[in-house]
């Protein structure tokens, strides 16, 4: 069996790690929707940050195409009577690849004629040549010059080439027109890949993307279009089809958790990059693991803390509830005593809570069990007494009439018959009439003794016709008026019911005639509800209740006694001068 000890040292530590648990759970969660919230915004600033330097680094390429198309020479270049001329060394030659060169972005600049199949070319290299470059127009600028035809000014995008090209081009330019709106050619800038990657793959210290951040582009063909700090030579090779650059293709941005690329889970900002005719998704990840560290501190220091606060509570509760559960120890014996009947035993109160109420209530119970023991033992003792003292008086009743009624009636008959021996036949008829007169009153007495003891109208008619008999008898005998009023539904009850109300009456009568010195006995019975009321009352001198001696006679405690025995209610009712009430309830 569990002690209370033991249960309240596990309700109570159970209750406090599940408070140490939930709260370091809570504080756990909490910190971690902080950090994810904290990094993904740095995630969205810097994914942001590179957005938009590379639609800015697209509108400054428009600027230049734009300003270049505006170039005299170049105009002249494109006219009807310059077209399919080679044009010579110039100025604009040079001033063109020295420019190429400075913005560090092209890598080479075409002019297409619009009636020419030959096209104009430019290098970006920085080495001053001394004229234009003519090749053959290739498929992935008239390709280009079918995009630029149907747009009003300059624009980029990215164009694939047939075989053998494995790549798009990134290329930006505009159409050129004369004065009067008619188209001359198309102007096209080529943009070095390197250019875009250099924005993206600055290693910015306080980007806050660690040691496993980075940015990069991804294509509508799913391919980097930038280079990757895990994988070389990633741009146009490396093909990214995580769940981020899917939604940031289909034009939405958010951010979530999942895994990238190398099949690492991290943590990801995407957002679509719509710019002209280019339309790219830009990703600003870092590695689960990195970003979590600081919340895997946190967790174990949450660990340890628990642990510690746990070990300390513990102590604690096991101090507590060895306190509370002492007392309660305490009562248990104590009641173990009181069990075994060794009342009067008191337990010393140490608290003032309801414990010590508790404590105080024990003490004051086992002094009243001792007092409440010790008056069932007198009371005990007095009934013994009382059974043995009646058993001894009806002893001494029946002696008496056996010797005052049956003895004299006896001898008597025995003295006749001793002198008949001598008498003659006459006169021996005569004492033999005697003597069987005798005899018939002494079977008249032996009736009467055993009437006494049992009465015989109570067994053959029952408890109305014996208490009538008896009122009978007593007004027959004894100079005192008795009224008996008997008003029973049922001629029998149980026989233990008829012979203790029967000899109840007979000890309230008895009592009555010996003490009371009263001149009338009003005896009722009757029954109501399935409950017998009983009732005695006489006119005497009545009694002071809180005398000694009236409790020490054997006739009430009889009757108390009896009536307990039935289940029933007894009441005494007297006043010195007044007379004596007694009033039963008995249950049928």
């Amino acid at each position: 069996m569990n002690s209370i000890y033991r249960k309240l040292v596990i309700s109570f530590l159970a209750l406090n790690l599940f408070a140490i648990g939930a709260v370091g759970i809570y504080s756990y969660y909490k910190e971690k929707e902080a950090l994810l919230s904290r990094t993904f915004d740095q995630l969205i600033s810097v994914r942001q940050e590179k957005k938009d330097r590379i639609i800015t680094f697209f509108k400054q390429r428009l600027n230049d195409v734009e300003n270049i198309s505006q170039l005299p020479r170049i105009k002249a270049l494109c006219t009807p009577e310059n077209q399919g001329k080679k044009p010579g060394h110039s100025v604009l030659t040079a001033y063109l690849s020295a420019y190429l060169h400075r913005a560090g972005c092209y890598s080479r600049m075409i002019l297409l004629p619009e009636k020419v199949k030959k096209a104009f070319g430019v290098s970006g290299d920085g080495k001053g040549d001394s004229q234009f470059r003519i090749s053959k127009v290739d498929a992935v600028f008239l390709s280009f010059k079918k995009r630029a035809d149907t747009a009003k000014g300059p624009i980029i995008c990215e164009i694939y080439a047939g075989k053998p090209h494995t790549r798009p081009l990134l290329l930006t330019g505009k159409n050129i027109y004369d004065n009067t709106g008619r188209k001359w050619g198309t102007l096209v800038l080529k943009i070095n890949p390197a250019a875009v990657n250099s924005i993206m793959f600055a290693n910015n210290p306080n980007n806050g993307l660690g040691k496993t951040g980075e940015v990069y582009l991804v294509g509508s063909d799913s391919l980097m279009r930038s280079n990757s700090r895990f994988v070389k030579n990633a741009v146009f090779k490396t093909k990214v089809e995580t769940r981020g650059a899917i939604r940031a293709l289909h034009g939405l941005t958010g951010e979530a958790q999942f895994r990238d690329y190398r099949h690492i889970p991290v943590l990801s900002a995407y957002s679509p990059l719509s710019f002209s005719g280019v339309r790219w998704a830009v990703l600003a990840e870092i590695d689960t693991r990195e970003a979590m560290v600081p919340i895997y501190s946190i967790r174990d220091n949450i660990i340890y803390l628990s642990l510690l606060i746990a070990l300390f509570s513990a102590a604690i509760i096991t101090f507590l509830s060895k306190k509370i559960s002492d007392p309660i120890k305490k009562l248990k014996k104590g009641t173990t005593k009181i069990a075994s009947g060794d009342y009067g035993n008191t337990i010393r109160v140490e608290t003032r809570d309801e414990i010590g109420e508790l404590t105080r209530s024990f003490n004051e119970m086992s002094q009243k069990l001792k007092t409440q023991a010790d008056r069932l033992e007198n009371e005990k003792k007095l009934r013994l007494r009382s059974v043995l003292d009646a058993q001894e008086e009806e002893r001494q009743r029946i002696s008496r009439e056996l010797h005052d009624g049956l003895g004299p009636l006896l001898l008597t008959g025995k003295m006749k018959l001793e002198g008949a021996l001598e008498q003659q036949s006459r006169e021996m008829a005569s004492t033999i009439k005697e003597v069987t007169r005798l005899f018939s009153d002494t079977v008249g007495e032996i009736r009467t003794i055993s009437g006494n003891m049992m009465p015989s109208g109570l067994k053959e008619f029952g408890l109305a016709m014996a208490l009538e008999n008896f009122c009978r008898q007593v007004r027959d005998n004894y100079p005192v008026k008795v009224h008996c009023l008997i008003d029973l539904k049922k001629k029998r009850y149980e026989k233990t019911t008829e012979t203790y109300l029967f000899r109840i009456a007979q000890e309230a009568i008895n009592n009555v005639l010996k003490h009371a010195r009263a001149t009338e006995i009003h005896l009722n019975l009757e029954e109501i509800d399935n409950h017998l009321f009983f009732t005695l009352a006489d006119n005497g001198i009545g009694f002071d209740p809180s005398e000694s001696k009236a409790h020490s006679g054997n006739g009430l405690l009889n009757i108390k006694e009896r009536v307990n025995l039935l289940n029933g209610y007894f009441a005494l009712t007297t006043e010195p001068g007044k007379g004596t009430r007694i009033e039963i309830e008995i249950p049928v």
